[in-house]
């Protein structure tokens, strides 16, 4: 489904940089908006399933906070009266927050996580929770507290991705943007399969806190632009004394320092040995192969770079993430045995097996391919920024064959970046001629590198009409 001139005009698929500046000076007011908003959910949730829960008459409330104190004459925050979907498992205080568990089915939490306070205190305001799959882990259900979403560029296609009600919000003009949490690929998958900007920041950089203690997964923002992910990431990113994983240093201005950069004669590095050794379907290959020339127009160096170890890294990876699920819900899951959906026990157990030697072995795996791509990758080569496809799959149905996705081959490019901690993004690429879903292209750079890869995913973007094209849900 391709995007018409109507789609791509329209008030709620105006970058959310846009929407921010025209409420800023009274041009566009947050109430309007945010019924704007609220009218495409009442017209497409009830196909898409993006939201699990949609707070209609706190979102006015605020909405009309936002306006009021423009009128007043007040300075506002820089997300003032931008209307942001929150993943379901992402703490909200006084709206429920289900992880779309019939577990959880009526919690509401009483405190904010970290990342929502910080978002709010920028002026954002939470429209709703988006859905995902159960606890984010596992495959989607029907059995699910709430079905599974679709893709807004083919509704006949399901979206991928745990994160997947954030890509179908954020891709369908039902919210400015949307935040999710990429443990092994679930922030850049869903960029990738619904034509956004999925960026997952350094490991550390957002922090978690509130919500839960995980080691590879970040909380992260999936938008419509790079300034649209900068300008959030400059809200959500910062230190947080009580998280002893967030980053100590300060955040820089990702979203003013954008155009800072010249990426004319940048090394790019493209790991042709493991790339082709996913089984890689033709359209991505097309779509990678279009990616890449477009960045050697830019005036970039394209360079085989060898990266050993990332298959690994990948498994390593989702052993970590299967031992830390387990941990967290060993109790739960035996004293509410019928609670928890079939698909998610058998991912959830899985981690039941797993020994002390496992843990330490994946540790050790993650820790080299790090120093590898620091030392090596990074620094000895002075390769800026690794280029490979998002996923080796096009559709959601086809990235979860059950034998597969026990093994997260879908994520084979995304994962090892999780363990690593690096942070990395998927920008469109391209779309699928047999099913119009849009394909992403990935862009991983060095540790504590977030603004250099805002810099050259921006410089790509500008160079190409992707991000202006919508799906056209009223056809």
């Amino acid at each position: 489904m391709t995007g018409s001139p109507d789609a791509q005009t329209s008030l709620h698929y105006l970058p959310l940089s846009e929407q921010a500046k025209r409420i800023r000076f009274g041009e566009l007011s947050a109430v309007a908006l945010t019924r704007a908003y609220l009218g495409r959910i009442r017209a497409h949730n009830p196909t898409l399933n993006s939201f699990i829960t949609v707070d209609e008459n706190g979102a006015v409330d605020q909405a009309r906070q936002v306006d009021d104190a423009i009128a007043r004459g007040e300075e506002v925050g820089p997300l003032a009266g931008i209307l942001i979907a929150v993943k379901d498992s992402i703490p909200t205080k006084g709206l429920k927050t289900t992880d779309n568990s019939n577990l959880l089915a009526d919690w509401i939490p009483e405190h904010d996580a970290a990342v929502i306070s910080r978002l709010r205190q920028a002026g954002a305001i939470i429209i709703g929770k988006a859905n995902l799959n159960e606890f984010g882990w596992s495959r989607p259900s029907e059995a699910d507290l709430a079905p599974p979403p679709w893709n807004p560029w083919n509704p006949r296609h399901a979206s991928v991705g745990s994160s997947s009600g954030s890509g179908a919000a954020a891709s369908g003009g039902l919210s400015s943007a949307a935040i999710g949490t990429d443990g092994g690929g679930s922030i850049r998958l869903p960029g990738g399969a619904h034509g956004l900007i999925g960026f997952k920041p350094t490991h550390g950089l957002v922090s978690r806190h509130g919500m839960d203690h995980n080691s590879h997964s970040e909380i992260s923002p999936l938008t419509r632009t790079v300034e649209d992910a900068a300008m959030m990431l400059d809200a959500m990113a910062g230190y947080v004394p009580e998280d002893d994983m967030s980053w100590l240093g300060e955040p820089v201005g990702y979203s003013q320092r954008l155009t800072d950069a010249d990426i004319s004669g940048w090394r790019i590095g493209v790991p042709w040995q493991f790339i082709c050794s996913a089984p890689n379907e033709p359209e991505v290959e097309e779509a990678f192969e279009r990616f890449l020339d477009k960045l050697e127009s830019l005036g970039c160096e394209l360079v085989d770079t060898p990266v050993r170890g990332l298959a690994e890294a990948r498994m390593a990876n989702f052993l970590v993430l299967n031992a830390e699920a387990y941990q967290r819900h060993a109790k739960s899951v035996g004293q509410n045995w019928d609670k928890y959906g079939e698909i998610t026990r058998v991912y959830l157990l899985q981690g039941a097996y797993l020994s002390a030697d496992d843990l330490l072995n994946a540790g050790e795996v993650g820790r080299a391919v790090r120093h590898q791509l620091e030392t090596e990758v990074f620094g000895e080569t002075g390769v800026r920024a690794l280029a490979m496809p998002t996923s080796p799959f096009v559709t959601a149905e086809r990235s979860r064959r059950p034998g597969e996705h026990s093994r997260g081959i879908n994520a084979c490019f995304t994962a090892p970046f999780n363990i690593t901690g690096h942070p990395s993004v998927s920008v469109p690429a391209g779309f699928s001629e047999s099913t119009g879903l849009p394909i992403g292209a990935m862009l991983t750079s060095a540790l504590h590198d977030d603004l250099g890869l805002l810099q050259l995913a921006y410089a790509h973007e500008q160079a190409t009409d992707w991000h202006l094209q919508h799906p056209d849900l009223e056809a």
